[in-house]
């Protein structure tokens, strides 16, 4: 089957580099004390109404002088940076209990929360929990490593930030949509096998059978779908992917393209720096923006320890996304892991 490609470059809203979020602060949207409070009348209602992060939704989380702004957010999100933070979420002094459902309660205006694992995790805590980043098995997430750049699953991947590192863990982002206009004009060899994409090792996050550790199909990189490109990419998965049973080895060229675009998420004139702070609330698009985390030092009090809170949502009204390129663990598109239910209960 012929792959559809964009004619020449990207030229639409999606498009930024990094001077362009440095110039243009609409991206940053602070919450003031009123709209604070409104928040926190929410979460009681949401309490009195025994509402948890699994079943709440946006009618159970009123927050009507936030309607227009989340409507530009989202407007914002697919078509335009990809990116969104909402700074001043009010969760000083309240309990993680409480802080999950402001965050489940928030994001439900936004769109559906899908599975992040096997166990059927809706909120996961990104945090350092001893994990080794070059084992192919563990998720970057869980460890104070360097991650390499990469996308998630879902239209968005949201991230709350409950405390920050004692001393880095910067988060980067970058415009996939600038990767590939830079492809275009350094490396226009490269594109053809971005676009038949890649298996991906999946962790064991598939169903049971031959494709629980791998995508059962290419997952292309790039995708252009109803005159939207979209993007897809996770250097590590790829790389790994060849490692398991039933992948062809990658060729020369394969390899070299995948290289390429995580060096070029990483260039100084695309790379944007966040400095999330306690109560801020990154939304990243996952089709059109790729991040990733530098390695940090954590706090030696427990209490203080970096964690970030992590949803991965699909946006109301978002673009048409092709097929295969939406199906990223071999449970149909826009979905999450398999969920199992020996794997029940551990976490919500």
């Amino acid at each position: 089957m012929a792959i559809n490609k964009i004619e020449g470059k990207v030229t639409d809203r999606t498009i930024w580099y990094a001077k362009d979020l440095q110039q243009d602060s609409s991206w940053l949207n602070s919450i003031p004390e009123t709209q604070q409070k409104e928040i926190l009348s929410a979460l009681e209602q949401a309490k009195q109404n025994n509402c948890n992060v699994k079943t709440i939704t946006k009618a159970d989380f009123p927050l009507p002088t936030l309607g227009d702004l989340f409507k530009t957010m989202q407007r914002d999100l697919d078509k335009g940076f990809g990116f969104s933070v909402l700074r001043g979420v009010p969760i000083q002094g309240l309990s993680i209990e409480n802080i999950e459902i402001i965050y489940a309660g928030i994001t439900s205006h936004f769109g559906e929360m899908i599975n992040q694992d096997t166990r059927g995790t809706l909120i996961d805590h990104v945090a350092d929990r001893g994990g080794n980043y070059t084992d192919i098995s563990v998720r970057g997430y869980t460890t104070n490593a360097q991650l390499t750049p990469h996308c998630d699953s879902g239209d968005l991947v949201t991230l709350l930030c409950v405390h920050p590192a004692k001393e880095g863990g910067v988060n980067n982002i970058s415009c996939t949509m600038a990767i590939y206009n830079e492809l275009v004009d350094a490396h226009p060899e490269y594109i053809e096998p971005l676009y038949t994409g890649f298996h991906y090792n999946i962790r064991g996050n598939g169903p049971v059978g031959p494709h629980k550790d791998i995508t059962a199909h290419r997952v292309p990189v790039f995708s252009y779908y109803d005159d939207m490109l979209s993007c897809r990419y996770n250097q590590k998965a790829i790389l790994t992917a060849e490692q398991l049973p039933g992948v062809d080895p990658l060729t020369d060229l394969e390899k070299d393209a995948i290289n390429y675009v995580a060096e070029l998420a990483m260039r100084d004139d695309i790379r944007f720096d966040i400095y999330l702070e306690a109560g801020d609330i990154a939304f990243l698009n996952n089709n059109t923006v790729l991040h990733n985390r530098g390695s940090f030092i954590d706090h030696d009090d427990p209490e203080k320890k970096r964690l970030l809170l992590r949803q991965w949502v699909n946006l109301e009204n978002a673009r048409e996304l092709e097929e295969k390129f939406a199906d990223h663990y071999n449970t149909g598109p826009r979905r999450g892991p398999s969920v199992r239910e020996a794997d029940h209960g551990e976490r919500h």
